[in-house]
């Protein structure tokens, strides 16, 4: 368990290195207008099978932007939650800026943008739509990559916990099942491998699934993907 731990630590390392990258190639260089998102708009919209992964999480905002073609940067960052009653797992991307969001225009078209459902209006001075260059959003873009990581961090964490619970638990049942004055020695699996050949049947298929079960789990070395960059 612990080798697979620093396993998976070191790639997530790796995978964060390469959303920095992709997070700032996306900045870089471009000249960016602040729009005031309607009230409810940045909540995440309704989930789309096979969406590319830059896609998940995405706000309806976002989205809306995105179907007309208009390129989007809503900071934000990842949140989970445990039910209280079912204990499921909630994940939610939250607004990193309550309101707003930033659209890169390069034909400067303002009006395509004004256009588009959940978009209130363009963040302005006496000139005119306020413009951010690249440089001027990665403070911004600094802080949603740091809450970003802090995500990744805490979720590695209650996977490792609950799988070394699962791993504790499936030992304790197989205990239960194989017969008692097993010897210090005698590997657990081992025991119920020689043990299960005078089980019946039925008790067999229940404790070679056990098995399977306690191997995958002290094999797990990966993570169901987190970089999300909606």
């Amino acid at each position: 368990m612990k080798m697979a731990a620093m396993k998976l630590k070191e790639q997530d390392t790796r995978d964060f290195s390469e959303i920095v990258d992709q997070r700032r190639k996306r900045l870089k260089g471009r000249d960016w207008y602040a729009i005031r998102a309607a009230p409810g708009t940045q909540r995440m919209a309704r989930y789309v099978d096979d969406a590319p992964v830059h896609r998940v999480g995405e706000s309806i905002i976002e989205r809306n932007l995105r179907n007309e073609g208009i390129s989007v940067y809503m900071p934000a960052y990842w949140y989970e939650s445990i039910h209280h009653r079912n204990r499921k797992v909630i994940q939610r991307r939250l607004p990193l800026l309550v309101g707003y969001a930033f659209v890169n225009l390069e034909n400067l078209n303002f009006e395509k943008v004004r256009d588009v459902d959940g978009v209130v209006c363009f963040l302005r001075s006496e000139l005119g739509p306020i413009r951010f260059s690249g440089d001027d959003l990665s403070i911004i873009a600094a802080e949603e990559l740091s809450r970003r990581q802090e995500f990744r961090r805490q979720r590695i964490t209650r996977i490792q916990s609950e799988t070394a619970g699962q791993v504790m638990q499936l030992r304790g049942n197989l205990r239960k099942i194989l017969p008692k004055g097993r010897g210090n020695r005698i590997n657990l699996k081992d025991q119920a491998l020689i043990a299960i050949k005078g089980m019946k049947p039925e008790m067999q298929s229940k404790v070679m699934g056990m098995l399977l079960q306690l191997e995958q789990l002290e094999a797990y070395e990966g993570l169901e993907t987190i970089d999300r960059v909606a």
